[in-house]
């Protein structure tokens, strides 16, 4: 079963530095601003037995910093919510200053061809970790983030992610 992955752009001064309430009223607060606020900038529809090894190779090529996967499904505006905690969705974010940095992480790295001897055996480490990897599955992830953090980074924007079921 496929799922939509959004990315969407908004200005990190959207979000309180506080919101009162349990977790889950916290998390519906931040998909209310989302939804007033931000801009849908990239949509990918993939499973996410497909989404995970795409997106985990993406981060081993673009600085191997382990952000990508790590905020894509559960870090929040000013850590309101803490990452265990038990909501109904999943919420992954990327503050402005992060976004500029794996935006030049990625820029350097977009072209890098992951069927190259070097590449393989990076494929072959996320591969163990995450599941086999779709090199269409890839190309969808690497190109739909890049230009999202592109041009989140030149509009100074932070990036959701959200995940429909």
């Amino acid at each position: 079963m496929s799922s939509l992955i959004h990315l969407l752009l908004i200005d990190e001064a959207a979000f309180p530095t506080q919101i009162a309430g349990d977790d889950e009223s916290t998390y519906q607060t931040l998909l209310e601003i989302v939804d007033e606020e931000a801009i849908r900038w990239q949509t990918l529809e993939l499973n996410i037995r497909g989404f995970m090894p795409a997106l985990e190779m993406w981060d081993a090529l673009a600085g191997n910093s382990h952000l990508l996967p790590m905020c894509s499904f559960n870090f929040y505006p000013h850590k309101l919510i803490s990452p265990d905690a038990d909501i109904s969705g999943q919420f992954g974010f990327f503050p402005t200053d992060m976004v500029k940095d794996l935006s030049s992480a990625m820029a350097v790295n977009i072209d890098l061809d992951i069927t190259t001897p070097d590449a393989q055996a990076v494929v072959g480490m996320v591969e163990a970790k995450a599941g086999e990897l779709e090199p269409q599955a890839y190309e969808m992830v690497r190109d739909k983030y890049f230009v999202t953090f592109r041009d989140a980074a030149a509009q100074n924007k932070a990036v959701v992610v959200l995940i429909e079921d």
